[in-house]
Protein backbone atom coordinates (compact mmCIF):
# COMPACT_ATOMS: atom_id res chain seq x y z
CA UNK A 1 0.00 0.00 0.00
CA UNK A 2 1.19 3.91 -0.72
CA UNK A 3 0.36 6.97 0.86
CA UNK A 4 -0.15 10.04 -1.21
CA UNK A 5 -0.83 13.00 0.34
CA UNK A 6 -1.30 17.18 -0.40
CA UNK A 7 -1.27 19.46 2.46
CA UNK A 8 -1.28 23.26 3.33
CA UNK A 9 2.75 23.25 3.85
CA UNK A 10 5.56 22.40 6.12
CA UNK A 11 3.58 22.43 9.06
CA UNK A 12 1.20 20.01 8.49
CA UNK A 13 1.55 17.68 6.35
CA UNK A 14 5.46 18.23 5.56
CA UNK A 15 8.12 19.04 3.45
CA UNK A 16 10.41 17.68 0.38
CA UNK A 17 10.61 18.31 -3.38
CA UNK A 18 7.47 17.52 -4.86
CA UNK A 19 6.28 14.26 -5.62
CA UNK A 20 9.81 12.73 -3.75
CA UNK A 21 9.08 10.17 -1.23
CA UNK A 22 9.95 11.95 2.67
CA UNK A 23 12.82 10.13 4.25
CA UNK A 24 13.56 12.52 7.23
CA UNK A 25 11.82 12.72 10.32
CA UNK A 26 12.11 16.33 10.51
CA UNK A 27 10.17 16.70 7.19
CA UNK A 28 6.81 15.08 8.69
CA UNK A 29 3.92 17.06 9.50
CA UNK A 30 1.62 15.91 12.57
CA UNK A 31 -1.22 15.32 9.78
CA UNK A 32 1.16 12.95 8.41
CA UNK A 33 1.36 11.04 11.56
CA UNK A 34 -2.09 11.54 11.98
CA UNK A 35 -3.00 9.33 9.08
CA UNK A 36 -0.27 6.67 9.22
CA UNK A 37 -0.78 6.24 12.71
CA UNK A 38 -4.71 5.17 11.94
CA UNK A 39 -3.49 3.20 8.56
CA UNK A 40 -0.66 1.56 11.24
CA UNK A 41 -3.66 0.48 13.42
CA UNK A 42 -4.99 -0.77 10.46
CA UNK A 43 -2.39 -3.05 8.52
CA UNK A 44 0.00 -3.28 11.54
CA UNK A 45 3.16 -1.48 9.80
CA UNK A 46 3.98 2.03 9.61
CA UNK A 47 3.94 3.56 5.36
CA UNK A 48 5.86 5.92 6.46
CA UNK A 49 9.20 3.79 7.95
CA UNK A 50 8.10 2.04 4.61
CA UNK A 51 9.01 5.11 2.97
CA UNK A 52 5.69 3.87 0.86
CA UNK A 53 4.98 7.89 1.15
CA UNK A 54 4.88 10.46 -1.70
CA UNK A 55 3.98 14.25 -0.98
CA UNK A 56 2.90 16.65 -3.85
CA UNK A 57 2.83 20.20 -2.75
CA UNK A 58 0.26 22.93 -3.42
CA UNK A 59 2.44 24.23 -6.22
CA UNK A 60 2.21 20.73 -8.04
CA UNK A 61 -1.00 20.39 -8.19
CA UNK A 62 -1.37 23.93 -9.09
CA UNK A 63 0.65 23.08 -12.00
CA UNK A 64 -1.01 19.72 -12.65
CA UNK A 65 -4.41 21.93 -12.80
CA UNK A 66 -3.14 23.99 -15.55
CA UNK A 67 -2.91 21.29 -17.50
CA UNK A 68 -6.63 19.61 -16.83
CA UNK A 69 -9.57 20.19 -18.96
CA UNK A 70 -12.92 21.90 -17.41
CA UNK A 71 -15.07 18.82 -16.07
CA UNK A 72 -17.87 18.86 -13.80
CA UNK A 73 -19.33 15.80 -12.35
CA UNK A 74 -22.42 15.17 -14.06
CA UNK A 75 -22.65 17.95 -15.82
CA UNK A 76 -23.29 20.55 -13.06
CA UNK A 77 -20.86 23.65 -13.00
CA UNK A 78 -19.12 24.06 -9.93
CA UNK A 79 -19.45 26.91 -7.72
CA UNK A 80 -16.86 29.35 -7.66
CA UNK A 81 -16.95 28.76 -3.57
CA UNK A 82 -15.97 25.25 -3.77
CA UNK A 83 -14.13 25.13 -7.70
CA UNK A 84 -10.39 25.32 -5.22
CA UNK A 85 -11.37 22.03 -3.56
CA UNK A 86 -12.58 20.02 -6.45
CA UNK A 87 -9.75 21.50 -8.77
CA UNK A 88 -7.26 20.13 -6.43
CA UNK A 89 -8.65 16.64 -5.89
CA UNK A 90 -8.61 16.31 -9.48
CA UNK A 91 -5.23 17.21 -9.92
CA UNK A 92 -4.21 15.32 -6.94
CA UNK A 93 -6.09 12.49 -8.21
CA UNK A 94 -3.88 12.74 -11.83
CA UNK A 95 -0.52 13.19 -9.92
CA UNK A 96 -1.29 9.95 -8.06
CA UNK A 97 -2.22 8.27 -10.91
CA UNK A 98 1.10 8.71 -12.92
CA UNK A 99 3.05 7.10 -9.69
CA UNK A 100 3.78 3.45 -10.28
CA UNK A 101 2.70 2.19 -7.34
CA UNK A 102 -0.25 0.33 -6.20
CA UNK A 103 -2.53 0.64 -3.85
CA UNK A 104 -2.71 4.18 -3.67
CA UNK A 105 -4.56 5.75 -0.42
CA UNK A 106 -4.83 9.61 -1.90
CA UNK A 107 -5.14 12.12 1.19
CA UNK A 108 -6.01 15.80 0.30
CA UNK A 109 -5.50 17.94 3.74
CA UNK A 110 -7.19 21.31 3.29
CA UNK A 111 -8.09 24.20 5.95
CA UNK A 112 -12.10 24.31 5.77
CA UNK A 113 -11.95 28.09 6.31
CA UNK A 114 -9.36 30.74 7.28
CA UNK A 115 -12.15 33.59 9.41
CA UNK A 116 -14.58 30.75 10.94
CA UNK A 117 -17.70 32.59 8.57
CA UNK A 118 -18.11 29.53 7.22
CA UNK A 119 -21.33 27.96 7.95
CA UNK A 120 -21.50 24.03 8.30
CA UNK A 121 -23.31 23.74 4.85
CA UNK A 122 -20.73 25.80 3.25
CA UNK A 123 -17.91 23.39 4.80
CA UNK A 124 -19.61 20.31 3.80
CA UNK A 125 -20.18 21.51 0.21
CA UNK A 126 -16.76 21.66 0.45
CA UNK A 127 -15.81 18.35 1.60
CA UNK A 128 -18.44 17.53 -1.11
CA UNK A 129 -16.27 18.78 -3.76
CA UNK A 130 -13.29 17.02 -3.01
CA UNK A 131 -15.17 13.95 -3.26
CA UNK A 132 -16.67 14.86 -6.34
CA UNK A 133 -13.25 15.86 -7.36
CA UNK A 134 -11.33 12.48 -7.07
CA UNK A 135 -14.49 10.76 -8.77
CA UNK A 136 -14.72 12.67 -11.83
CA UNK A 137 -11.41 11.36 -12.06
CA UNK A 138 -12.25 7.62 -11.62
CA UNK A 139 -10.00 7.45 -8.35
CA UNK A 140 -12.08 5.39 -5.40
CA UNK A 141 -9.91 5.73 -2.73
CA UNK A 142 -9.68 9.55 -2.52
CA UNK A 143 -9.62 10.69 0.96
CA UNK A 144 -10.20 14.32 2.07
CA UNK A 145 -9.18 16.23 5.09
CA UNK A 146 -11.19 19.17 6.16
CA UNK A 147 -11.19 20.41 9.24
CA UNK A 148 -13.16 23.32 10.78
CA UNK A 149 -11.94 25.81 10.49
CA UNK A 150 -8.50 24.14 10.81
CA UNK A 151 -6.19 21.71 12.02
CA UNK A 152 -5.27 23.93 14.96
CA UNK A 153 -8.63 23.35 16.09
CA UNK A 154 -8.05 19.57 16.71
CA UNK A 155 -4.80 19.63 18.49
CA UNK A 156 -5.98 22.75 20.36
CA UNK A 157 -8.82 19.77 21.56
CA UNK A 158 -6.22 17.73 22.37
CA UNK A 159 -3.82 19.87 24.15
CA UNK A 160 -6.67 21.04 26.79
CA UNK A 161 -6.60 17.49 28.15
CA UNK A 162 -10.26 17.31 28.93
CA UNK A 163 -11.36 16.57 25.34
CA UNK A 164 -15.03 18.83 26.52
CA UNK A 165 -16.41 21.05 24.43
CA UNK A 166 -14.42 20.39 21.60
CA UNK A 167 -17.62 20.90 18.75
CA UNK A 168 -17.41 24.38 19.70
CA UNK A 169 -13.75 25.19 18.61
CA UNK A 170 -15.30 24.24 15.17
CA UNK A 171 -17.03 27.51 15.07
CA UNK A 172 -14.10 29.62 15.96
CA UNK A 173 -11.95 31.72 13.51
CA UNK A 174 -9.13 30.36 11.57
CA UNK A 175 -7.59 33.43 11.40
CA UNK A 176 -4.14 33.76 13.03
CA UNK A 177 -4.39 37.22 13.60
CA UNK A 178 -7.91 37.37 15.27
CA UNK A 179 -8.35 38.28 19.03
CA UNK A 180 -7.66 34.62 20.73
CA UNK A 181 -6.63 33.05 17.68
CA UNK A 182 -6.51 29.41 17.43
CA UNK A 183 -3.11 29.86 17.07
CA UNK A 184 -2.30 32.29 20.31
CA UNK A 185 -4.61 29.44 22.31
CA UNK A 186 -2.59 26.51 21.47
CA UNK A 187 0.85 28.68 22.45
CA UNK A 188 -0.73 29.39 25.77
CA UNK A 189 -1.35 26.07 26.72
CA UNK A 190 2.15 25.24 25.41
CA UNK A 191 3.97 27.82 26.54
CA UNK A 192 5.45 27.70 23.31
CA UNK A 193 5.21 27.96 19.65
CA UNK A 194 3.51 24.72 18.13
CA UNK A 195 6.23 23.47 15.54
CA UNK A 196 4.83 20.32 13.92
CA UNK A 197 8.06 18.88 15.43
CA UNK A 198 6.88 19.58 19.00
CA UNK A 199 3.23 18.37 17.86
CA UNK A 200 4.82 14.72 15.76
CA UNK A 201 6.39 14.93 19.27
CA UNK A 202 3.38 14.55 21.46
CA UNK A 203 1.36 12.54 18.92
CA UNK A 204 4.36 10.25 19.61
CA UNK A 205 4.14 10.47 23.76
CA UNK A 206 0.43 9.47 23.13
CA UNK A 207 -0.44 13.02 24.46
CA UNK A 208 -2.52 13.50 21.39
CA UNK A 209 -5.18 11.00 21.99
CA UNK A 210 -7.06 11.11 18.48
CA UNK A 211 -9.47 8.63 19.58
CA UNK A 212 -11.27 10.61 22.48
CA UNK A 213 -11.00 13.81 19.51
CA UNK A 214 -14.95 14.01 19.17
CA UNK A 215 -15.23 16.66 16.97
CA UNK A 216 -17.30 16.45 13.36
CA UNK A 217 -14.60 17.44 10.54
CA UNK A 218 -12.56 14.42 12.41
CA UNK A 219 -14.64 11.68 12.48
CA UNK A 220 -15.96 12.60 8.63
CA UNK A 221 -12.20 12.10 7.81
CA UNK A 222 -12.08 9.34 9.52
CA UNK A 223 -14.96 7.61 8.69
CA UNK A 224 -13.75 7.77 4.73
CA UNK A 225 -10.23 6.64 5.67
CA UNK A 226 -11.56 3.70 7.28
CA UNK A 227 -14.21 3.14 3.96
CA UNK A 228 -11.10 3.54 1.83
CA UNK A 229 -8.80 0.86 3.73
CA UNK A 230 -11.60 -1.89 3.64
CA UNK A 231 -11.76 -0.96 -0.03
CA UNK A 232 -8.18 -1.81 -0.98
CA UNK A 233 -7.96 -4.57 2.31
CA UNK A 234 -11.10 -6.49 0.30
CA UNK A 235 -9.63 -6.22 -2.76
CA UNK A 236 -6.45 -7.33 -1.54
CA UNK A 237 -7.90 -10.29 0.12
CA UNK A 238 -9.61 -11.72 -3.22
CA UNK A 239 -6.41 -11.83 -5.02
Amino acid sequence: MHLVLSGEGASDVGSDSPGERLRQRENIGPITKLVDLLIERRLGYSLVEYQALTLFSKAALVDRAKLMKPRSRKGKKQPSETRYFYNNARALALLAGELEVEDRVVVLFRDGDGTGTSTRQEWAQKLQSMLDGFAVEELTTGVPILPKPKSEAWWLCALRDDYQNCQQLEDESGNDASPNSLKSQIEAYLGEPATHLLLNDKIDDGEIDIDRIDMDSLNKFKKRLNEVLDLLCCARSKL
